[in-house]
């Protein structure tokens, strides 16, 4: 097993260790994207590197809990991106705020859909 996916497979495994979730062996072998559907949790993610560093790219959502959107690097650093607000109150006027909020979504929907995370 390549020593740099040690780090990002501890990383990942011990921030899902509450739920008893690991990163599937198969999938960090063959850096292979894939889903985990476990304990309430949907978490998709990607493998990649940039700069000669491997990287998992995650986005994890449960309805009890806030979306997470992680890049966990070879080194075990961890990097938190952009997540999908949640909806706001409905009101009969769009506001700015709401104008913003939905603004934030798209882009975020867009960007997660590309890497292939939504």
């Amino acid at each position: 097993m390549n020593r740099n996916m040690d780090a990002i497979r501890n990383e990942f495994n011990r921030c899902f260790y509450k739920w008893k979730i690991t990163l599937p062996e198969e999938n960090i072998e063959k850096r292979q994207k894939g889903s985990i559907f476990q304990a309430g949790w949907k978490i998709n993610f990607i493998f990649a590197s940039k700069d000669n560093a491997e990287y998992l790219e995650y986005y994890a959502m449960h309805r009890m809990t806030n979306d997470r959107h992680i890049i966990i690097y070879d080194n075990g650093e961890k990097e938190q991106l952009e997540c999908l607000e949640p909806p706001l109150e409905y009101s009969p006027a769009i506001d700015e705020r709401q104008r913003e909020h939905n603004k934030h979504n798209r882009r975020v929907k867009e960007e997660l859909s590309y890497k292939g995370l939504l």
